[in-house]
């Protein structure tokens, strides 16, 4: 929050620009100069001469021309020149900085964030969750017939005032490319080749403007789930052609032609990131000339800038900040349904599948169960946040989509510890650990580093684990490596770990989830794939695809009940707090519109009062 001091100095400042006599602009002292310089000059002077042909003399005028020193005393005036005007900026804080600003290749949300600036793909989802066109010049819909009656064909007329920063057109090419490097087997590192392989049979341009994707079968969740980004082909494909693959681009991390409100001007790793407006977006220049995101080392450190107004927008904080931020006095609250969760995942990974294996314990359904029993969650969610939201018992909380009996799994200590014994894990050498057949029951937790919330959540699981004989070792990630891809040795999709806790989110605002498909797994044959668990359940599966092909809106939605009971029964996610996105906006910005699927969706008409 800056100080009332600050906003009177900078008031003086702008005063001293705008008004004659104040200091800075007041009228400047001529600076007296002399000078002395020799001039050529005709003179009239009078001689005495002879008159021609008698003795007589007389006075003649007679014109001479003769140089001549001559000072000049000048004054010059020095015109004062007005200061430029300071840039109108934005700034956000980052507590875990994007591994990639290319989304083929993140897995990161704040990624994503960043991503919203600079590279839109056919539209974004609005603060009302409503489609707010970018390149598509127009939504397609059986009604406006892009939409064909079987639902295989999408015609998508593009926008054709769209172009990239360098002047160059986005044209339906550039979407085409964008399609064969999803698919393409050299891209190694990149996160999922999902939706596009399996249910895209082909990507064409009817002509420039006009992009045609046909579809092997209905697809009821394309509209959120495939090209939220485009990739620019001229300068892309050049490196595919000489590389053979963009897993090492340049662009990947130094994205400078961009087709959205700003261009990436720096980015100093571990420090910060700065956007600038760009001119040829094809909505106008933004309103504010800089967006600067500061990269700092933790959520406290963030609360730290929010208060002393070194931010103007508070990023993914914790309902246990909300007291404190009421306190403040220029800083609104915004909260909006986002789809996230925070979830603990099971590695579930066995000797068949690519990933380490997780412990054996957690093959049982009755250990889950019981790890499920175990841990208060209602009580984590009161004491670290205050209250201020609920243990979920399905991942599609607040929406049609939650399976409506799902069993909360209450704390119940009593009920873990007769599943425990019933699975066959007891303490057979006293040690105060569960055994069986020589093994100890001690998982590896894993989250990210610096999350104090998770770290706090993790410490008190760890005690009510040990109360029904469950032994916990923390072993944390970086947050720039841990959502790393199989192809790229990421820790939680090669599967080092036992439990992990981070927040999640299906395609929202659709529900797909296509992250606990068997054809997710990833292997070295095909390193990409979402499905980090192991996960392989022949009555999910089914339902998983049958959901992604139904385009009845009811029958979907009973798809889904079907889903979360699946889950819920079978325990293979447990929700640790409904996580709804909380931010804070500082009152000095204008125009903030916070959308749970695309956040910055409207910085091109972000403003600042000061």
């Amino acid at each position: 929050m800056k100080s009332k001091l600050w906003k009177l100095l900078a008031a003086m400042v702008v005063l001293t620009m705008l008004v004659p006599g104040l200091v800075g602009c007041a009228t400047p002292t001529p600076e007296v100069i002399e000078k002395v310089i020799t001039q050529v000059v005709k003179e009239t002077v009078k001689e005495t001469v002879i008159v021609e042909g008698t003795p007589q003399v007389v006075e003649k005028e007679v014109t001479k021309v003769v140089e001549k020193e001559v000072t000049t005393i000048v004054e010059k005036v020095v015109t004062a020149t007005a200061e430029p005007a300071a840039p109108k900026t934005v700034t956000m804080t980052f507590f875990e900085e994007p591994d990639s600003l290319n989304t083929l290749y993140f897995g990161m949300w704040f990624a994503g964030l960043a991503v919203d600036l600079f590279n839109p793909g056919l539209w974004y989802w609005d603060n009302n969750l409503e489609p707010s066109l970018e390149m598509a010049a127009e939504f397609p819909t059986k009604e406006n017939g892009l939409i064909s009656e079987d639902g295989l064909t999408i015609t998508i007329p593009l926008n054709k005032e769209a172009q990239w920063s360098d002047g160059e057109p986005v044209t339906a090419n550039d979407f085409i490319f964008t399609y064969e490097m999803v698919l393409a087997p050299e891209n190694i590192g990149i996160q999922s080749t999902w939706p596009y392989d399996p249910y895209l049979e082909s990507v064409t341009a009817e002509d420039d403007y006009t992009l045609v994707l046909k579809f092997a079968e209905s697809f009821a969740p394309w509209a959120t789930t495939m090209f939220d980004f485009v990739l620019p082909e001229h300068v892309l494909r050049p490196v595919y052609e000489t590389e053979g693959t963009i897993d090492d681009a340049e662009w990947n991390r130094n994205p400078t032609v961009v087709n959205g409100a700003y261009t990436l001007k720096e980015w100093q790793a571990a420090s910060h990131l700065i956007f600038e407006a760009n001119d040829n977006y094809w909505r106008g220049r933004p309103t504010v000339d800089q967006i600067n995101i500061r990269v700092v080392p933790d959520d406290e450190a963030q609360m730290a800038a929010i208060k002393t107004g070194d931010t103007d927008i508070g990023i993914f904080l914790s309902y246990a900040d909300i007291p404190t931020i009421e306190a403040l006095g220029d800083v609104d609250i915004v909260t909006v349904l986002s789809g996230y969760n925070e979830s603990w995942f099971f590695n579930l990974n066995t000797e068949e599948t690519a990933a380490n294996a997780g412990h054996p314990a957690l093959q049982d359904v009755l250990v889950r169960q019981a790890i499920a029993y175990a841990v208060d969650f209602d009580a984590v969610c009161e004491e670290l946040l205050f209250g201020g939201t609920y243990p979920p018992p399905t991942k599609w909380e607040e929406t049609p989509y939650a399976y409506p009996d799902a069993d909360p799994y209450k704390y119940d200590p009593e009920k873990a510890n007769a599943l425990l014994d019933e699975a066959g894990w007891v303490d057979s050498n006293g040690d105060g650990t569960r055994d069986k057949d020589g093994v100890e029951l001690v998982l590896v937790h894993s989250t990210t580093q610096g999350r104090e919330v998770r770290e706090q959540t993790q410490v008190v699981a760890q005690q009510y684990l040990a109360d029904v004989g469950i032994g916990i070792t923390i072993q944390n990630n970086s947050y720039d490596t841990m959502w790393n891809s199989y192809g790229q040795g990421g820790p939680i999709a090669t599967g080092n770990y036992d439990i992990a806790e981070w927040s999640d989110s299906p395609d929202f605002p659709d529900p797909n989830e296509e992250q606990w498909l068997c054809a997710e797994i990833p292997s070295d044959d095909s390193p990409e794939g979402s499905n980090w668990y192991g996960i392989c359940d022949e009555e999910l599966d089914p339902l998983l695809q049958a959901q992604a092909v139904e385009m009845d809106p009811t029958k979907r939605i009973q798809l889904f009940h079907d889903i979360g009971k699946v889950m819920n029964e079978k325990v293979y996610w447990i929700g640790v707090w409904h996580d709804n996105d909380v931010w804070t906006i500082n009152e000095r910005t204008e125009g903030i519109k916070i959308s749970g699927a695309d956040p910055f969706w409207n910085c091109y008409e972000w403003g600042v009062s000061d």
